[in-house]
């Protein structure tokens, strides 16, 4: 298996049923055997789908193009291998924490540009200091199940995933046990640009 190197730009893609639903440009912080690291930088362009009519549109559940945007703030995720969830850390302006925040998605899988994988919807969303938390888009995540997007079981898998992440959480069990809020980027990092490789597969 060929891994990327600190520094490294990749495109990390959302795929619904086949077809592109988002698309990032990232980079590497870490690709070892126990952690994938990537670092979204704010400002960094991403593609984001709308209606064929040009509405923000949040579940795909109706046909959408893709269209430009750029990153809201400074990220760090971190990926666990063959867990279906990621963490993330999100800062504001001059790297005062946000929060940390569990991602329920599919795992993580390589591809010849980066990575793909699909959101789930329903997220975890943890303060600076991990000692409370809440449920975050729980209406979305019921209308999901009502549009058949998820079957009731796939809804139940992906809320105990979240409940194992929340396990991971409070025993501080990786990558909750490094001060991720501590890191930084390499200064001399170029921001990654999404390239016209973002299609390849599809």
């Amino acid at each position: 298996m060929t891994r990327w190197h600190p520094g490294d730009p990749v495109i990390v893609r959302e795929v619904w049923q086949g077809k592109v639903w988002t698309v990032r440009a990232l980079t590497i912080v870490r690709d070892e055997p126990d952690l994938l690291a990537l670092y979204h930088p704010a400002g960094a362009p991403w593609k984001r789908p709308r209606s064929l009519d040009g509405r923000r549109i949040r579940l795909p559940d109706q046909p959408w193009r893709l269209h430009d945007d750029v990153l809201p703030e400074d990220a760090l995720r971190l990926i666990l291998p063959g867990q279906a969830h990621s963490v993330l850390l999100i800062w504001r302006k001059r790297w005062d924490l946000l929060c940390w925040y569990i991602n329920l998605e599919e795992p993580f899988r390589r591809t010849p540009i980066g990575f793909d994988y699909m959101d789930q919807t329903l997220d975890i969303v943890v303060e600076p200091d991990m000692a409370s938390w809440r449920w975050k888009d729980e209406d979305e995540f019921e209308e999901a199940q009502a549009k058949g997007i998820y079957s009731r079981e796939q809804a139940l898998e992906i809320r105990e995933e979240g409940e194992r992440a929340l396990e991971r959480l409070l025993a501080r069990k990786p990558p909750f046990d490094e001060r991720w809020e501590n890191w930084r980027p390499d200064a001399a990092w170029r921001r990654p640009e999404i390239s016209a490789r973002w299609q390849e597969g599809q």
